[in-house]
Protein backbone atom coordinates (compact mmCIF):
# COMPACT_ATOMS: atom_id res chain seq x y z
CA UNK A 1 0.00 0.00 0.00
CA UNK A 2 1.37 3.41 -0.89
CA UNK A 3 1.32 6.43 1.36
CA UNK A 4 2.66 9.95 1.22
CA UNK A 5 5.99 10.87 2.78
CA UNK A 6 4.25 13.17 5.21
CA UNK A 7 3.61 10.30 7.63
CA UNK A 8 7.27 9.41 7.41
CA UNK A 9 8.57 12.89 8.14
CA UNK A 10 6.05 14.38 10.52
CA UNK A 11 5.36 12.27 13.64
CA UNK A 12 1.78 11.48 14.63
CA UNK A 13 0.61 13.96 17.27
CA UNK A 14 -0.39 12.78 20.73
CA UNK A 15 -4.10 11.95 21.17
CA UNK A 16 -6.11 14.59 23.02
CA UNK A 17 -6.65 14.08 26.70
CA UNK A 18 -10.02 15.81 27.00
CA UNK A 19 -12.76 17.30 24.84
CA UNK A 20 -11.63 20.98 24.91
CA UNK A 21 -8.17 19.95 23.77
CA UNK A 22 -9.69 17.74 21.04
CA UNK A 23 -11.66 20.71 19.71
CA UNK A 24 -8.55 22.90 19.83
CA UNK A 25 -6.51 20.28 17.98
CA UNK A 26 -9.25 19.97 15.38
CA UNK A 27 -9.27 23.71 14.80
CA UNK A 28 -5.48 23.75 14.59
CA UNK A 29 -5.58 20.87 12.09
CA UNK A 30 -8.05 22.70 9.85
CA UNK A 31 -5.88 25.82 10.00
CA UNK A 32 -2.76 23.80 9.18
CA UNK A 33 -4.52 22.14 6.22
CA UNK A 34 -5.61 25.53 4.87
CA UNK A 35 -2.07 26.87 5.30
CA UNK A 36 -0.58 23.90 3.49
CA UNK A 37 -3.05 24.28 0.63
CA UNK A 38 -2.04 27.93 0.30
CA UNK A 39 1.66 27.01 0.37
CA UNK A 40 1.15 24.37 -2.31
CA UNK A 41 -0.67 26.88 -4.48
CA UNK A 42 2.14 29.36 -3.95
CA UNK A 43 4.79 26.76 -4.83
CA UNK A 44 2.88 25.75 -7.92
CA UNK A 45 2.53 29.34 -9.00
CA UNK A 46 6.28 29.46 -9.66
CA UNK A 47 5.98 26.42 -11.96
CA UNK A 48 2.64 27.05 -13.66
CA UNK A 49 4.23 27.89 -16.97
CA UNK A 50 6.21 24.66 -17.01
CA UNK A 51 3.47 22.33 -15.75
CA UNK A 52 2.14 19.75 -18.14
CA UNK A 53 -1.23 18.15 -17.43
CA UNK A 54 -1.21 14.94 -19.44
CA UNK A 55 -4.39 13.44 -18.02
CA UNK A 56 -7.00 16.09 -17.34
CA UNK A 57 -7.80 19.59 -18.33
CA UNK A 58 -8.60 20.79 -14.75
CA UNK A 59 -7.21 24.11 -13.46
CA UNK A 60 -5.50 22.63 -10.31
CA UNK A 61 -1.80 21.88 -11.06
CA UNK A 62 -1.01 18.18 -11.12
CA UNK A 63 2.60 18.33 -12.26
CA UNK A 64 5.63 19.98 -10.75
CA UNK A 65 8.79 20.96 -12.60
CA UNK A 66 11.89 19.95 -10.63
CA UNK A 67 14.11 22.95 -9.96
CA UNK A 68 16.75 24.20 -7.52
CA UNK A 69 15.11 25.42 -4.31
CA UNK A 70 16.14 26.83 -0.96
CA UNK A 71 13.99 26.24 2.09
CA UNK A 72 13.94 26.26 5.87
CA UNK A 73 13.90 23.06 7.88
CA UNK A 74 11.15 23.34 10.42
CA UNK A 75 9.99 21.22 13.37
CA UNK A 76 6.35 21.82 14.20
CA UNK A 77 4.70 21.06 17.53
CA UNK A 78 1.78 22.08 19.68
CA UNK A 79 1.80 23.02 23.33
CA UNK A 80 0.65 25.65 25.76
CA UNK A 81 1.82 28.85 27.37
CA UNK A 82 3.38 29.13 30.76
CA UNK A 83 5.03 31.95 32.65
CA UNK A 84 8.80 32.20 32.58
CA UNK A 85 8.78 33.30 36.19
CA UNK A 86 6.13 32.02 38.55
CA UNK A 87 5.72 31.16 42.20
CA UNK A 88 4.19 27.83 43.19
CA UNK A 89 2.51 27.80 46.60
CA UNK A 90 2.12 24.52 48.49
CA UNK A 91 0.44 23.54 51.73
CA UNK A 92 2.85 23.40 54.67
CA UNK A 93 0.32 21.95 57.09
CA UNK A 94 0.92 18.28 57.82
CA UNK A 95 -1.86 15.80 57.36
CA UNK A 96 -5.09 16.54 55.56
CA UNK A 97 -6.72 19.91 56.23
CA UNK A 98 -9.89 21.39 54.67
CA UNK A 99 -10.02 24.84 53.08
CA UNK A 100 -12.28 27.25 54.99
CA UNK A 101 -11.62 30.40 52.94
CA UNK A 102 -10.44 30.77 49.35
CA UNK A 103 -9.73 33.66 46.99
CA UNK A 104 -11.34 33.45 43.55
CA UNK A 105 -9.21 32.15 40.69
CA UNK A 106 -8.09 34.89 38.33
CA UNK A 107 -7.99 37.51 41.09
CA UNK A 108 -5.01 39.84 40.99
CA UNK A 109 -3.53 39.91 44.50
CA UNK A 110 -0.98 42.20 46.12
CA UNK A 111 2.24 40.89 47.59
CA UNK A 112 3.89 41.95 50.87
CA UNK A 113 4.74 45.59 51.59
CA UNK A 114 8.43 46.30 52.19
CA UNK A 115 10.15 49.25 53.83
CA UNK A 116 13.27 51.04 52.61
CA UNK A 117 15.48 48.34 54.12
CA UNK A 118 13.62 45.55 52.35
CA UNK A 119 11.95 44.27 55.52
CA UNK A 120 8.33 43.14 55.45
CA UNK A 121 5.99 45.77 56.85
CA UNK A 122 2.77 43.89 56.14
CA UNK A 123 2.23 40.43 54.59
CA UNK A 124 0.69 39.87 51.19
CA UNK A 125 -2.99 39.45 50.55
CA UNK A 126 -4.60 36.31 51.98
CA UNK A 127 -5.08 33.58 49.37
CA UNK A 128 -6.64 30.90 51.55
CA UNK A 129 -7.28 29.82 55.12
CA UNK A 130 -7.12 26.22 56.26
CA UNK A 131 -8.89 24.74 59.27
CA UNK A 132 -6.88 25.27 62.48
CA UNK A 133 -9.04 23.73 65.25
CA UNK A 134 -7.01 20.52 65.47
CA UNK A 135 -3.76 22.47 65.49
CA UNK A 136 -4.97 24.70 68.32
CA UNK A 137 -5.81 21.63 70.40
CA UNK A 138 -2.42 20.08 69.68
CA UNK A 139 -0.67 23.35 70.58
CA UNK A 140 -2.38 23.42 73.98
CA UNK A 141 -1.20 19.86 74.70
CA UNK A 142 2.29 20.73 73.44
CA UNK A 143 2.46 23.77 75.75
CA UNK A 144 1.58 21.58 78.77
CA UNK A 145 4.27 19.10 77.73
CA UNK A 146 6.82 21.93 77.38
CA UNK A 147 6.02 23.25 80.87
CA UNK A 148 6.36 19.76 82.40
CA UNK A 149 9.65 19.21 80.59
CA UNK A 150 10.87 22.61 81.79
CA UNK A 151 10.01 21.73 85.43
CA UNK A 152 11.83 18.41 85.13
CA UNK A 153 14.91 20.11 83.71
CA UNK A 154 14.97 22.77 86.46
CA UNK A 155 14.67 20.08 89.15
CA UNK A 156 17.45 18.05 87.55
CA UNK A 157 19.68 21.14 87.31
CA UNK A 158 19.14 21.99 90.98
CA UNK A 159 19.74 18.43 92.20
CA UNK A 160 22.91 18.30 90.10
CA UNK A 161 24.12 21.54 91.66
CA UNK A 162 23.46 20.15 95.17
CA UNK A 163 25.31 16.95 94.39
CA UNK A 164 28.23 18.85 92.93
CA UNK A 165 28.53 20.85 96.16
CA UNK A 166 28.24 17.68 98.28
CA UNK A 167 30.86 15.94 96.16
CA UNK A 168 33.23 18.87 96.63
CA UNK A 169 32.70 18.78 100.42
CA UNK A 170 33.24 15.01 100.58
CA UNK A 171 36.38 15.30 98.52
CA UNK A 172 37.76 18.10 100.71
CA UNK A 173 37.06 16.04 103.87
CA UNK A 174 38.86 13.04 102.40
CA UNK A 175 41.78 15.24 101.36
CA UNK A 176 42.00 16.69 104.91
CA UNK A 177 42.01 13.20 106.40
CA UNK A 178 44.76 12.18 103.99
CA UNK A 179 46.77 15.27 104.86
CA UNK A 180 46.44 14.52 108.60
CA UNK A 181 47.54 10.93 108.08
CA UNK A 182 50.53 12.07 106.05
CA UNK A 183 51.40 14.62 108.75
CA UNK A 184 51.16 11.97 111.46
CA UNK A 185 53.44 9.70 109.45
CA UNK A 186 55.91 12.51 108.91
CA UNK A 187 55.69 13.48 112.62
CA UNK A 188 56.42 9.91 113.70
CA UNK A 189 59.24 9.52 111.18
CA UNK A 190 60.86 12.87 111.96
CA UNK A 191 59.96 13.31 115.64
CA UNK A 192 58.45 10.53 117.68
CA UNK A 193 60.68 7.72 116.44
CA UNK A 194 64.04 9.55 116.72
CA UNK A 195 63.06 10.94 120.13
CA UNK A 196 62.04 7.53 121.42
CA UNK A 197 65.26 5.98 120.21
CA UNK A 198 67.22 8.75 121.93
CA UNK A 199 65.27 8.25 125.16
CA UNK A 200 65.93 4.50 125.11
CA UNK A 201 69.59 5.03 124.31
CA UNK A 202 69.85 7.57 127.15
CA UNK A 203 68.15 5.16 129.58
CA UNK A 204 70.60 2.42 128.58
CA UNK A 205 73.61 4.68 129.06
CA UNK A 206 72.23 5.90 132.38
CA UNK A 207 71.72 2.34 133.56
CA UNK A 208 75.20 1.40 132.48
CA UNK A 209 76.72 4.34 134.34
CA UNK A 210 74.58 3.71 137.38
CA UNK A 211 75.67 0.09 137.43
CA UNK A 212 79.29 1.10 137.10
CA UNK A 213 78.99 3.64 139.89
CA UNK A 214 77.13 1.20 142.11
CA UNK A 215 79.80 -1.46 141.53
CA UNK A 216 82.59 0.91 142.47
CA UNK A 217 80.65 1.98 145.54
CA UNK A 218 80.04 -1.56 146.70
CA UNK A 219 83.76 -2.32 146.38
CA UNK A 220 84.58 0.68 148.57
CA UNK A 221 81.77 -0.23 150.96
CA UNK A 222 83.10 -3.73 151.35
CA UNK A 223 86.60 -2.35 152.16
CA UNK A 224 85.15 0.06 154.66
CA UNK A 225 82.96 -2.67 156.17
CA UNK A 226 86.02 -4.85 156.48
CA UNK A 227 87.74 -2.08 158.32
CA UNK A 228 84.49 -1.63 160.23
CA UNK A 229 83.93 1.92 159.11
CA UNK A 230 80.40 1.12 157.94
CA UNK A 231 77.76 -1.17 159.29
CA UNK A 232 76.41 -4.29 157.72
CA UNK A 233 73.24 -2.48 156.83
CA UNK A 234 75.09 0.17 154.90
CA UNK A 235 77.02 -2.47 152.95
CA UNK A 236 73.80 -4.28 152.22
CA UNK A 237 72.26 -1.06 150.90
CA UNK A 238 75.16 -0.57 148.50
CA UNK A 239 74.91 -4.16 147.32
CA UNK A 240 71.15 -3.71 146.75
CA UNK A 241 71.91 -0.63 144.64
CA UNK A 242 74.17 -2.74 142.46
CA UNK A 243 71.39 -5.25 141.98
CA UNK A 244 68.98 -2.40 141.13
CA UNK A 245 71.42 -0.93 138.62
CA UNK A 246 71.91 -4.32 136.99
CA UNK A 247 68.14 -4.68 136.72
CA UNK A 248 67.75 -1.18 135.26
CA UNK A 249 70.45 -1.95 132.69
CA UNK A 250 68.66 -5.14 131.63
CA UNK A 251 65.36 -3.25 131.47
CA UNK A 252 66.93 -0.53 129.27
CA UNK A 253 68.35 -3.15 126.96
CA UNK A 254 64.99 -4.96 126.84
CA UNK A 255 63.12 -1.70 126.16
CA UNK A 256 65.41 -0.97 123.21
CA UNK A 257 64.93 -4.47 121.86
CA UNK A 258 61.11 -4.33 122.29
CA UNK A 259 60.88 -0.92 120.62
CA UNK A 260 63.13 -1.93 117.76
CA UNK A 261 61.49 -5.27 117.07
CA UNK A 262 57.87 -4.59 117.93
CA UNK A 263 56.80 -1.09 118.93
CA UNK A 264 58.59 0.85 116.21
CA UNK A 265 57.41 -1.38 113.27
CA UNK A 266 53.86 -1.35 114.62
CA UNK A 267 53.79 2.45 114.97
CA UNK A 268 55.37 2.89 111.50
CA UNK A 269 52.94 0.43 109.92
CA UNK A 270 49.97 2.10 111.56
CA UNK A 271 51.04 5.57 110.43
CA UNK A 272 51.57 4.39 106.87
CA UNK A 273 48.32 2.42 106.94
CA UNK A 274 46.46 5.53 108.02
CA UNK A 275 47.93 7.32 105.00
CA UNK A 276 47.00 4.49 102.63
CA UNK A 277 43.49 4.25 104.00
CA UNK A 278 42.99 8.00 103.76
CA UNK A 279 44.29 7.98 100.19
CA UNK A 280 42.00 5.07 99.25
CA UNK A 281 39.06 6.80 100.85
CA UNK A 282 39.88 9.93 98.84
CA UNK A 283 39.98 7.90 95.61
CA UNK A 284 36.69 6.18 96.47
CA UNK A 285 35.11 9.52 97.23
CA UNK A 286 36.33 11.02 93.94
CA UNK A 287 35.21 7.97 91.91
CA UNK A 288 31.82 7.86 93.57
CA UNK A 289 31.37 11.59 93.02
CA UNK A 290 32.29 11.26 89.35
CA UNK A 291 29.90 8.36 88.88
CA UNK A 292 27.05 10.12 90.66
CA UNK A 293 27.66 13.38 88.84
CA UNK A 294 27.92 11.62 85.46
CA UNK A 295 24.56 9.96 86.09
CA UNK A 296 23.02 13.24 87.15
CA UNK A 297 24.55 15.09 84.21
CA UNK A 298 23.15 12.43 81.87
CA UNK A 299 19.77 12.92 83.50
CA UNK A 300 20.05 16.68 83.03
CA UNK A 301 21.08 16.16 79.40
CA UNK A 302 18.11 13.85 78.87
CA UNK A 303 15.77 16.37 80.46
CA UNK A 304 17.30 19.15 78.33
CA UNK A 305 16.89 17.11 75.14
CA UNK A 306 13.32 16.27 76.08
CA UNK A 307 12.61 19.95 76.66
CA UNK A 308 14.22 20.83 73.31
CA UNK A 309 12.11 18.24 71.50
CA UNK A 310 8.97 19.52 73.19
CA UNK A 311 9.86 23.12 72.32
CA UNK A 312 10.67 22.24 68.71
CA UNK A 313 7.39 20.34 68.46
CA UNK A 314 5.54 23.37 69.83
CA UNK A 315 7.38 25.72 67.45
CA UNK A 316 6.58 23.40 64.54
CA UNK A 317 2.90 23.38 65.46
CA UNK A 318 2.92 27.17 65.81
CA UNK A 319 4.62 27.42 62.41
CA UNK A 320 1.96 25.17 60.92
CA UNK A 321 -0.72 27.26 62.62
CA UNK A 322 0.68 30.33 60.88
CA UNK A 323 0.80 28.29 57.66
CA UNK A 324 -2.97 27.78 57.80
CA UNK A 325 -3.23 31.40 56.64
CA UNK A 326 -1.64 31.50 53.18
CA UNK A 327 -0.44 34.92 52.04
CA UNK A 328 0.63 35.94 48.55
CA UNK A 329 4.46 35.99 48.45
CA UNK A 330 4.35 38.39 45.50
CA UNK A 331 1.83 40.29 43.43
CA UNK A 332 0.20 38.48 40.55
CA UNK A 333 -2.82 36.68 39.17
CA UNK A 334 -4.09 33.67 41.12
CA UNK A 335 -4.20 30.37 39.23
CA UNK A 336 -5.37 27.23 40.98
CA UNK A 337 -2.85 24.41 40.66
CA UNK A 338 -5.62 21.98 39.75
CA UNK A 339 -6.46 24.12 36.69
CA UNK A 340 -3.12 23.64 34.95
CA UNK A 341 -3.69 21.47 31.90
CA UNK A 342 -0.30 19.78 32.01
CA UNK A 343 -1.30 17.84 35.12
CA UNK A 344 -2.34 14.48 33.72
CA UNK A 345 -3.84 13.05 36.87
CA UNK A 346 -5.89 15.69 38.61
CA UNK A 347 -7.73 15.27 41.85
CA UNK A 348 -10.71 17.32 42.81
CA UNK A 349 -10.40 20.99 41.84
CA UNK A 350 -9.28 23.47 44.47
CA UNK A 351 -12.45 24.65 46.24
CA UNK A 352 -13.71 25.67 49.65
CA UNK A 353 -14.17 22.60 51.88
CA UNK A 354 -11.75 20.42 49.90
CA UNK A 355 -9.18 18.47 51.90
CA UNK A 356 -5.62 19.60 51.21
CA UNK A 357 -2.67 17.26 51.74
CA UNK A 358 0.74 18.25 53.04
CA UNK A 359 2.99 19.72 50.32
CA UNK A 360 0.15 19.68 47.79
CA UNK A 361 0.30 22.49 45.23
CA UNK A 362 -2.47 25.01 45.77
CA UNK A 363 -1.73 28.12 43.71
CA UNK A 364 0.55 29.44 41.04
CA UNK A 365 1.27 33.15 40.75
CA UNK A 366 2.64 33.63 37.23
CA UNK A 367 4.38 36.75 35.98
CA UNK A 368 2.43 37.23 32.75
CA UNK A 369 4.79 39.95 31.56
CA UNK A 370 7.20 37.26 30.35
CA UNK A 371 5.66 34.11 28.83
CA UNK A 372 7.09 30.93 27.36
CA UNK A 373 5.63 28.48 24.89
CA UNK A 374 6.01 24.92 26.12
CA UNK A 375 5.97 22.82 22.94
CA UNK A 376 5.81 19.03 22.89
CA UNK A 377 8.22 17.77 20.23
CA UNK A 378 8.17 14.15 19.07
CA UNK A 379 11.21 12.06 19.96
CA UNK A 380 11.89 11.38 16.25
CA UNK A 381 12.79 15.01 15.55
CA UNK A 382 13.78 16.42 18.95
CA UNK A 383 17.48 15.81 18.20
CA UNK A 384 17.27 18.55 15.54
CA UNK A 385 16.17 21.13 18.09
CA UNK A 386 18.93 23.11 19.82
CA UNK A 387 18.94 25.92 22.34
CA UNK A 388 19.21 29.32 20.66
CA UNK A 389 17.27 28.38 17.52
CA UNK A 390 14.62 30.81 16.33
CA UNK A 391 10.98 29.81 16.47
CA UNK A 392 7.57 31.22 15.63
CA UNK A 393 4.54 30.72 17.86
CA UNK A 394 0.84 31.05 17.09
CA UNK A 395 -1.53 31.35 20.04
CA UNK A 396 -5.07 30.04 19.69
CA UNK A 397 -6.35 33.05 21.61
CA UNK A 398 -4.71 35.38 19.03
CA UNK A 399 -5.46 33.71 15.67
CA UNK A 400 -3.50 34.85 12.65
CA UNK A 401 -0.73 36.51 14.68
CA UNK A 402 2.78 35.05 14.59
CA UNK A 403 5.12 35.76 17.51
CA UNK A 404 8.85 35.26 17.20
CA UNK A 405 10.76 33.56 19.99
CA UNK A 406 13.89 31.59 20.76
CA UNK A 407 14.45 28.06 22.09
CA UNK A 408 15.89 28.23 25.60
CA UNK A 409 15.60 24.68 26.92
CA UNK A 410 14.99 21.09 25.81
CA UNK A 411 13.81 18.65 28.47
CA UNK A 412 16.14 15.79 29.32
CA UNK A 413 13.38 13.23 29.87
CA UNK A 414 10.25 12.74 27.74
CA UNK A 415 6.58 12.71 28.61
CA UNK A 416 4.50 9.73 27.53
CA UNK A 417 1.08 9.86 25.92
CA UNK A 418 -0.76 8.46 28.92
CA UNK A 419 -3.06 5.47 28.86
CA UNK A 420 -4.54 6.55 25.52
CA UNK A 421 -1.18 6.45 23.73
CA UNK A 422 1.46 4.88 26.01
CA UNK A 423 4.02 4.49 23.18
CA UNK A 424 4.14 8.20 22.41
CA UNK A 425 7.25 10.03 23.62
CA UNK A 426 7.39 13.82 23.46
CA UNK A 427 9.97 16.22 24.86
CA UNK A 428 9.13 19.59 26.34
CA UNK A 429 10.83 22.37 24.35
CA UNK A 430 10.69 25.83 25.90
CA UNK A 431 10.44 28.80 23.55
CA UNK A 432 10.90 32.17 25.23
CA UNK A 433 8.60 34.90 23.89
CA UNK A 434 9.43 38.61 23.92
CA UNK A 435 8.61 40.44 27.14
CA UNK A 436 5.35 42.36 27.19
CA UNK A 437 3.74 40.61 24.20
CA UNK A 438 0.29 40.82 25.74
CA UNK A 439 -0.54 41.29 29.41
CA UNK A 440 -3.80 39.39 28.83
CA UNK A 441 -2.08 36.13 28.01
CA UNK A 442 -2.62 33.42 30.60
CA UNK A 443 -0.83 30.18 31.43
CA UNK A 444 -2.15 27.00 29.79
CA UNK A 445 -3.42 28.83 26.68
CA UNK A 446 -3.07 26.52 23.71
CA UNK A 447 -0.48 27.36 21.06
CA UNK A 448 1.50 25.87 18.22
CA UNK A 449 5.04 26.58 17.17
CA UNK A 450 7.62 26.06 14.47
CA UNK A 451 11.30 25.79 15.28
CA UNK A 452 13.77 26.75 12.55
CA UNK A 453 16.28 23.91 12.81
CA UNK A 454 18.24 24.54 9.60
CA UNK A 455 18.46 26.06 6.10
CA UNK A 456 18.85 24.14 2.85
CA UNK A 457 20.34 26.10 -0.06
CA UNK A 458 20.06 25.41 -3.81
CA UNK A 459 19.09 21.75 -3.97
CA UNK A 460 16.75 19.83 -6.24
CA UNK A 461 13.49 19.61 -4.34
CA UNK A 462 9.90 18.53 -4.93
CA UNK A 463 6.74 18.98 -2.85
CA UNK A 464 6.08 16.34 -0.21
CA UNK A 465 2.85 15.20 -1.95
CA UNK A 466 4.92 14.03 -4.94
CA UNK A 467 6.70 11.41 -2.81
CA UNK A 468 5.21 7.95 -2.36
CA UNK A 469 6.55 5.06 -0.32
CA UNK A 470 6.22 1.32 -0.35
CA UNK A 471 8.24 -0.48 2.27
CA UNK A 472 11.74 1.02 2.37
CA UNK A 473 11.49 2.47 -1.17
CA UNK A 474 10.57 6.09 -1.91
CA UNK A 475 9.49 6.93 -5.46
CA UNK A 476 7.86 9.57 -7.65
CA UNK A 477 5.73 9.29 -10.77
CA UNK A 478 7.20 10.70 -14.01
CA UNK A 479 5.86 10.72 -17.59
CA UNK A 480 6.27 7.38 -19.37
CA UNK A 481 6.05 8.94 -22.84
CA UNK A 482 2.87 7.12 -23.83
CA UNK A 483 0.37 9.19 -21.90
CA UNK A 484 0.89 7.18 -18.77
CA UNK A 485 3.22 7.63 -15.78
CA UNK A 486 5.78 5.31 -14.22
CA UNK A 487 7.29 5.08 -10.72
CA UNK A 488 10.93 6.01 -10.30
CA UNK A 489 12.73 5.31 -7.02
CA UNK A 490 14.57 8.29 -5.54
CA UNK A 491 16.89 8.93 -2.61
CA UNK A 492 15.58 11.57 -0.23
CA UNK A 493 17.65 14.16 1.58
CA UNK A 494 16.68 16.94 3.94
CA UNK A 495 13.06 17.93 4.31
CA UNK A 496 10.82 20.76 5.39
CA UNK A 497 7.09 20.75 6.00
CA UNK A 498 6.40 21.15 2.29
CA UNK A 499 9.57 20.22 0.33
CA UNK A 500 11.88 17.21 0.10
CA UNK A 501 15.42 17.23 -1.25
CA UNK A 502 15.95 14.74 -4.12
CA UNK A 503 19.49 13.31 -4.15
CA UNK A 504 19.36 10.97 -7.15
CA UNK A 505 17.79 10.19 -10.61
CA UNK A 506 15.84 13.42 -11.10
CA UNK A 507 17.36 16.48 -12.66
CA UNK A 508 16.23 20.03 -13.29
CA UNK A 509 13.06 20.51 -15.37
CA UNK A 510 11.95 16.89 -14.90
CA UNK A 511 8.22 16.56 -14.29
CA UNK A 512 6.76 14.76 -11.26
CA UNK A 513 3.11 14.02 -10.59
CA UNK A 514 1.61 15.73 -7.54
CA UNK A 515 -1.11 13.19 -6.89
CA UNK A 516 -1.72 9.48 -6.81
CA UNK A 517 -2.32 8.09 -10.32
CA UNK A 518 -5.79 7.09 -11.23
CA UNK A 519 -6.51 3.50 -12.24
CA UNK A 520 -4.98 2.79 -15.63
CA UNK A 521 -2.74 5.91 -15.60
CA UNK A 522 0.37 4.22 -14.21
CA UNK A 523 2.62 1.55 -15.64
CA UNK A 524 2.23 -1.43 -13.32
CA UNK A 525 5.69 -1.81 -11.80
CA UNK A 526 6.71 -3.38 -8.54
CA UNK A 527 8.89 -1.36 -6.13
CA UNK A 528 11.87 -3.56 -6.98
CA UNK A 529 11.60 -2.86 -10.71
CA UNK A 530 11.10 0.81 -9.91
CA UNK A 531 14.33 0.62 -7.93
CA UNK A 532 16.07 -0.66 -11.04
CA UNK A 533 15.25 2.62 -12.79
CA UNK A 534 17.31 4.43 -10.17
CA UNK A 535 20.39 2.37 -11.02
CA UNK A 536 19.98 2.66 -14.77
CA UNK A 537 18.46 -0.78 -15.41
CA UNK A 538 15.55 -1.41 -17.72
CA UNK A 539 11.98 -1.11 -16.48
CA UNK A 540 9.92 -3.83 -18.15
CA UNK A 541 6.27 -3.06 -18.51
CA UNK A 542 3.88 -5.57 -17.08
CA UNK A 543 0.35 -6.31 -17.98
CA UNK A 544 -2.46 -4.91 -15.96
CA UNK A 545 -3.17 -1.26 -15.77
CA UNK A 546 -3.41 -0.40 -12.04
CA UNK A 547 -0.71 1.16 -9.90
CA UNK A 548 0.43 -1.00 -7.00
Amino acid sequence: MTSTATSMITPTPAPPRRLPRLIAVGIAGVAAFALMAWLITWFMGGNAGAAVDAQTSGTAPQWYTVTLRSFDQIVSASGELDAKNQVEIKSKVEGSTPIVELVDEGTYVQGPTLDDKGEVVSPGQILAKLADDQLLSRIESAQVAVEAAMADKVAADQYLAIQINQAENDQRAAEVKLNLAELNLAKWQSGDDPQKQRELALALEKAQRTLKTSGENVIQSRQLHKEQFISDAELEDDEIKVLQAENDLESAKLAIQVYKNYTRPAEEQKAKSDVDQANSELQRTVSKSKSDLARLEADVKSKTQTLKIRQEGLEKLQTQLRATVIHAPRSGMVVYASSLSNRRWRGDPIAQGREIRFNESLFVLPDTRQMNAALKVHEAVVAQVKAGQEATVMIDARPGEVIKGKVTNIAVTPEDGGWMNPDLREYRVTVELPEGVDDKLKPAMRCSGKVMVGRVENVLAVPIQAIFTEGPIHFVYVPNGDGRVKPVAVDLGRTSETLVEIKSVLKERDQVLLRKPKPGEAVNLTPDTAKAEQTGGSIPETTGGSQS
